[in-house]
């Protein structure tokens, strides 16, 4: 059976959405890590200003005590003279508010409250502008405050590399999380092709599919174990469903043949109008009974895929010049004209006495329900490599399409009445054996009325 087209993946599909959600949790994860390493790192480096503030205060208060303003002033000078201590801030205020020493040009605006750390705009002296600086305030005794602190360029500087290791971190993830989504959407799309390939095989008849297993024992390999369980009931069942049905028909070919048989010896014997009309009614009725049972054992076999074996090459254009060759004089009888479209000749491999009998059952129905029509077409056209399209088309009243399930159906009956002839099994058989060849059947409708009925058949022979 050739393989159906896959649908064009929708970006609003169950997939799609899980890639995109793949995606987005990875980028969250990533984007998450990253602001908590900045965070915890920003607030390290933040630490340490702040020790080396509060160590620096405390080493200058020392000095206070051991030798008062004067040796604060010279200390202070000392520190600010040391080329390590580039980032080192430092004021001191005496009581009346004028500054004593130090490297700031003023006093913060709104300073912290004593010993407590803060984050400000300071400008150091000779500086053009402000600077994000940390500082802590002690008060000293006499009434001045020491204002320690550090200016905070390696934050800035790591803030900005920060910023851009972000930006191209997100790009790379990015990337890296389309990647990791687009990879595990196809593992996940061949492992669910393998069970949609299974039910698109069962649904065609062959009940006999399994699905594949793997060692690994994931939740497709359970999942696989459950439907496989459920399959093997299933054919089970049909197949005891089937043998019944078999066995039904097939043994009552019998009894209705000896009732046919007991009929026309009946006939023959009787010479009375009346005895002989009903009798030939009965043979009639038995006839169709006859038809019934063989079209009820064809459809039952070939569900069953009974004669797939009898596959051969054949001119399937020259079977449906058979074909209107056979039917045309009946056709003209009705009213009909039979049309040939065709290749010259076109080689398939299929069941040849299957496809004859479901392509003289459309001729049929076409002759018994298209009334008013005066052609019958019979129409072959290429569909792609290895594919053939049949179409058997009328130009009578047509089948509404609200009653194509209906007509398709089996036992399936558009005259509720029950006025014509028929069992409803023949559109039944069609389909069944189309599906035997790997088909579709398809109601639709004909140009410029009508009804068509397409087969799509992958039977076409290479070469």
């Amino acid at each position: 059976m050739s393989e159906p087209a896959r649908p064009p993946k929708q970006l609003g599909s169950t997939t799609w959405r899980l890639a995109v959600t793949l995606a987005l949790t990875q980028l969250a994860t990533l984007a998450l890590g990253l602001g908590m390493m900045h965070a915890l790192t920003r607030q390290t480096l933040e630490s340490d200003a702040r020790i080396a503030a509060e160590v620096a205060g405390d080493d200058l208060r020392d000095q206070w005590r051991t030798g008062g303003d004067a040796a604060l002033i010279r200390a202070i000078n000392d520190r600010l003279r040391a080329s390590e201590d580039r980032h080192f801030v430092v004021l001191l205020r005496g009581a009346d508010g004028a500054a004593l020493a130090g490297n700031l040009a003023e006093w913060p605006a709104a300073p912290a409250l004593p010993l407590r750390w803060a984050v400000g705009q300071l400008t150091r002296s000779g500086a053009d502008r402000p600077q994000t600086t940390g500082y802590l305030i002690q008060p000293l005794p006499g009434g001045q405050s020491l204002l320690t602190g550090e200016v905070m360029q390696d934050q800035e500087q790591l803030t900005r590399a920060s910023e851009q290791s972000f930006a191209y971190a997100m790009l790379a993830g990015l990337v890296i999380a389309a990647l990791a989504s687009w990879l595990i959407l196809r593992v996940l799309e061949r492992r669910i092709d393998h069970f949609s390939r299974a039910a698109r095989d069962i649904a065609s008849g062959r009940f006999n599919t399994r699905i594949a297993l793997r060692t690994d024992g994931d939740a497709f390999d359970r999942l696989g174990v459950a439907i496989n369980a459920m399959l093997e009931r299933i054919e089970a069942l049909v197949g005891e469903l089937r043998a019944v049905t078999d066995s039904m028909a097939h043994d009552l070919r019998s009894p209705v043949a000896r009732i046919r048989s007991s009929l026309e010896r009946s006939f023959e014997a009787t010479g009375d109008p009346s005895a002989r009309g009903a009798l030939a009614d009965a043979i009639d009725e038995t006839d169709g009974l006859q038809r019934l049972l063989d079209t009820a054992l064809e459809i039952s076999r070939s569900e069953a895929g009974i004669g797939r074996s009898q596959f051969a090459a054949f001119d399937l254009t020259a079977m449906l010049h058979d074909l209107a060759e056979v039917y045309g004089p009946l056709a003209e009888d009705e009213g009909f004209a039979i049309a040939v479209t065709a290749p010259p000749t076109l080689p398939v491999v299929a069941h040849r006495e299957l496809l004859f009998r479901a392509i003289s059952n459309l001729i049929d129905n076409a002759l018994k329900y298209a009334a008013g029509g005066s052609r019958i077409g019979l129409e072959l056209v290429l569909a792609g490599a290895g594919a053939v399209v049949l179409t058997v088309s009328d130009n009578g009243p047509g089948i509404q399409p609200a009653d194509r399930d209906e007509a398709v159906r089996r036992f399936g009956r558009l005259d509720p009445a029950r006025t014509r002839s028929g069992a409803g099994l023949g559109m039944a058989l069609v389909g069944t054996i189309a599906s035997l060849h790997g088909g579709t059947m398809e109601l639709g409708e004909a140009s410029p009325r009508g009804l068509a009925v397409r087969l799509a058949l992958p039977i076409r022979a290479e070469g």
